[in-house]
């Protein structure tokens, strides 16, 4: 291992993705069991889930310019000391409407953490080890998703959801005291600050790189159909498989075990220059494993199935976020980190709702098929533009043009003529190139 994915900065940068992912948890499942019982209602369920989405796509432009434009330590330091006090908030009231405006709120904070986190990884350990870095921080993010649940669960039902909201605040104050432990610095320039149109920036930047704009493309519709699975996990292993709410929990944990697995066994070792490639093809196995679960009528091969998928999904995660960094400007990552964050969110809300009027109308293992198939074909769209960009790069380029630079004529009889410029023999002829 490299060393500074030993260093004192990458082990806070990983403690922070960990309790960052596990306090989301916490805070959805304490909430939703909250809501659920304060309303009894299905639509309130819904309307807390959109209440922590929706900020996390409309003000991802503003987050991205304040990760960029700040002291990216104190950026996060701050956020997460935020999100800190609202979950407090949170733990104490009991209001339905106060519940979902500090939700809002949290969700508004969390637009500015999850940025900032990332782009502080390539500081710490330089550009060419930010794949490894990006796959270990991933494994501590998708171990927090494990954990969560289970430890929002327990605290729910022995304790009470006031206590697992504030320790939902406790991994906030972990993470902002991290941050402020950093030694890394990432500040931007005054230009980069005093520029135009800076929230605009992150979409410029993705838009002129053909690489990004395939990427960014694939993993919308990566996630548009992959998604559905949230929806439809839960009518597939209660009611096809017939194995209960126990059965959803353990297709549910396959999946994030999976996910770990890809993470640090496969993604860690991905080339840096076969990234995209790399994304597109974790995307077609994700859509063939989710496809062939669906399909399965044993509840066993739908688990290794779903852990496959899951290893497929951490391997597109690494790669995306890896991606970014190796085609971004360091100034600009915040903006492309959030932008990512805005595209993810977004088609997960888009998801949500197609998933749900499929599963209502074709149950659950219709819901699974469709999005089995729609990630696979995403992923070799995305196959065959990487190929395509390949071949675009390796094709030969016209010669650069080039002018000579002659050096003054020496006096001498044949600087008298006209057009004449004598070249002396020990004197080189300068070559520059055009711009």
């Amino acid at each position: 291992m490299y060393r500074a994915l030993r260093g004192r900065d990458f082990r806070l940068l990983t403690l922070s993705a960990g309790f960052s992912s596990l306090g989301d948890e916490l805070a959805l499942i304490a909430l939703t069991i909250k809501v659920a019982d304060l309303t009894e209602s299905g639509w309130a369920v819904a309307g807390l889930l959109l209440c922590g989405l929706i900020p996390l796509v409309i003000f991802a432009p503003a987050a991205g310019v304040i990760v960029d434009n700040f002291e990216t330590r104190r950026s996060l330091a701050i956020a997460t000391a935020i999100q800190a006090g609202v979950a407090v908030a949170l733990a104490f009231t009991n209001d339905v409407g106060w519940i979902f405006m500090f939700t809002f709120l949290l969700g508004t904070a969390s637009a500015v953490e999850t940025p900032s986190i990332y782009t502080l990884v390539p500081r710490v350990v330089g550009d060419e080890h930010a794949t490894e870095a990006n796959a270990y921080l991933e494994a501590a993010r998708y171990s927090g998703m494990i954990a969560g649940p289970v430890l929002a669960g327990t605290l729910a039902a022995g304790v009470g959801t006031k206590v697992a909201l504030l320790v939902n605040a406790g991994t906030f104050v972990v993470i902002a005291a991290a941050a402020m432990l950093l030694r890394v610095r990432r500040v931007a320039p005054e230009e980069a600050r005093a520029e135009e149109g800076a929230a605009r920036q992150g979409f410029r930047v993705i838009r002129g790189d053909r690489v990004l704009v395939v990427a960014f493309a694939v993993i919308g519709a990566v996630v548009l159909f992959a998604a559905m699975d949230n929806v439809a996990e839960v009518f597939f292993a209660r009611e096809t498989l017939a194995a209960g709410a126990w059965g959803y929990g353990v297709l549910a944990s396959a999946w994030l075990v999976g996910m770990v697995a890809g993470a640090t066994l496969i993604a860690r070792r991905l080339r840096d220059d076969r990234l995209l490639w790399s994304m597109a093809l974790a995307a077609v196995v994700n859509g063939a494993a989710v496809f062939a679960a669906a399909a399965a009528s044993v509840f066993w091969l739908a688990v290794a199935l779903f852990v496959v998928g899951g290893l497929a999904n951490g391997v597109e995660t690494v790669a995306m976020r890896s991606l970014i960094v190796h085609r971004v400007a360091d100034r600009f990552r915040g903006r492309a980190f959030a932008s990512y964050g805005a595209l993810v969110n977004g088609m997960q809300i888009g998801a949500t709702g197609a998933a749900g009027a499929i599963v209502a109308g074709l149950g659950g293992r219709a819901a699974l098929l469709i999005g089995g198939i729609g990630t696979a074909l995403a992923g070799l769209a995305g196959l065959i533009a990487s190929r395509s960009l390949d071949r675009r790069e390796a094709s030969p380029k016209p010669p650069t043009p080039t002018t000579v630079k002659l050096p003054e004529a020496e006096p001498g009889p044949q600087a008298d003529r006209p057009g004449v410029t004598r070249l002396p023999e020990s004197e080189p002829v300068e070559r520059a190139t055009d711009p």
